[in-house]
This record gives C-alpha cells, sequence and structure tokens, in this order.
C-alpha cells in the first residue's frame, strides 16, 4: 500500500511539474503587448495620455503608417508642452489599453477642431524620428519620473500639422511582471518537484515485499 501511495506522488509529481513547464514554456502568453489604432478621422494628431508609455517593460514603442505613403513624425514631448502645442487642434488621444494580453485594444477619444503648426519645426521634443510612408520611434520609460512635474511625457503621431495623422499608430511595449507569465506555472512546477521527491523517497524507504514460500 505505501508503494502504491509512493508511485502515485512520483506519478502526479511528474505530470504536474510538465504541466507547469508547458503553462511556462510553449503555452506561455505573450512576451510583449502590442496594439493598433485604426481611426478613420483621427484629426492632425495621434497622441497618448500621460503615463500610457509606461504601461509595461523598461521602454515603449511608437510607429505609424501613412497609408499613402507621405511623411510621418513620430516624437515624445513633456505632456504639458504638447497639450499647449496642439492647442485646439483635432486629435485623437489613446486613453488606454484595454482586453486581454493577447487581444488588447486600443481606448481612444477625438477632440479639438483646428490644426497645428509643422511639428517638424517645433523644438519641444525630447526624441524623435521621421520617414516616408512609416517611422518609429523607442522611448525609454526608465526616465519618465524626470518630467513628472511637468505631468509626465506622451508621444505624438503627425504629418505636417495640417493634413490628417497616420490612422495606422502601433504602440508595443515588452510584458513585464504578472503579465509576462502564466500565473500557474511556476506553482505546478514547484509543486510537482515537491510530490515527485516524496514519491521517490517512498520508495526508496518502503522494502519490496517477497512472496513466502511454501515448506
Amino acid at each position: 500500500m505505501r508503494r502504491l501511495v509512493a508511485w502515485s506522488l512520483l506519478v502526479g509529481g511528474l505530470l504536474a511539474g510538465l504541466a507547469g513547464v508547458a503553462l511556462l514554456t510553449v503555452l506561455a502568453p505573450p512576451d510583449r503587448i502590442e496594439v493598433t489604432t485604426a481611426v478613420p478621422d483621427p484629426g492632425v494628431a495621434v497622441v497618448t495620455a500621460p503615463g500610457l508609455l509606461g504601461l509595461s517593460g523598461p521602454d515603449a514603442t511608437v510607429s505609424a503608417t501613412a497609408g499613402d505613403g507621405g511623411d510621418v513624425f513620430v516624437a515624445v514631448g513633456r505632456a504639458q508642452d504638447v497639450t499647449a502645442w496642439l492647442g485646439d487642434a483635432r486629435r485623437t488621444t489613446v486613453t488606454a489599453v484595454t482586453g486581454s494580453l493577447s487581444d488588447p485594444a486600443a481606448g481612444t477619444r477625438t477632440t479639438g477642431t483646428g490644426t497645428a503648426a509643422d511639428p517638424r519645426a517645433a523644438d519641444l521634443w525630447l526624441a524623435t524620428a521621421t520617414g516616408e510612408g512609416t517611422a518609429a520611434l523607442t522611448w525609454p520609460t526608465a526616465s519618465d519620473d524626470d518630467y513628472r512635474d511637468a505631468g509626465g511625457v506622451v508621444a505624438l503621431v503627425a504629418t505636417d500639422g495640417v493634413a490628417d495623422a497616420p490612422a495606422s499608430v502601433r504602440l508595443g511595449w515588452a510584458a513585464q511582471g504578472r503579465s509576462a507569465t502564466h500565473p500557474a506555472g511556476l506553482p505546478l512546477v514547484v509543486a510537482g518537484g515537491v510530490l515527485a521527491l516524496l514519491g521517490a523517497l517512498g520508495l526508496v524507504l518502503t522494502p519490496r515485499r517477497t512472496p513466502r514460500r511454501r515448506a
């Protein structure tokens, strides 16, 4: 009976450990959070809400694609400076990322009615990237605390401040913390290892019964 219990612990522990390893590897959640905005009429700029760039990971990637192959401008600036520069210009703000890690969605809000100046001529940007048809920029979010007094930092995507901004804007972060791993993966590995060890010890310490020979 003791050997049967030991075998059950050993097999159960091995199965639990294998399940945990699978959850941490082949069945693990995506290692990046990627969300794309698709706004038919974004206005002259697409801008992120303060704090959104620090959603996850050590940095955030902002990329945009112009459907007509025109110039694309991507920048990061202090939130107060960008808000003042935009004024009443019509823009779409990416307010939040909702949904699951495997299927995130961008929450957006469009406000304003006017146009803006050419962002390429402004001197308020902390980092910029430009390109024909597409442009991308990676911002180290660890530096966001340096601009807390200015309301944090935001990303802005535009063209020339008058034409519509690219409708397709992609935001990406490396998944970190609880969202980066399956919550049951590590507990299953630990529990499986303990059970398998107990089962192996039970088999070693429980002598095998030998049948008695009849005289």
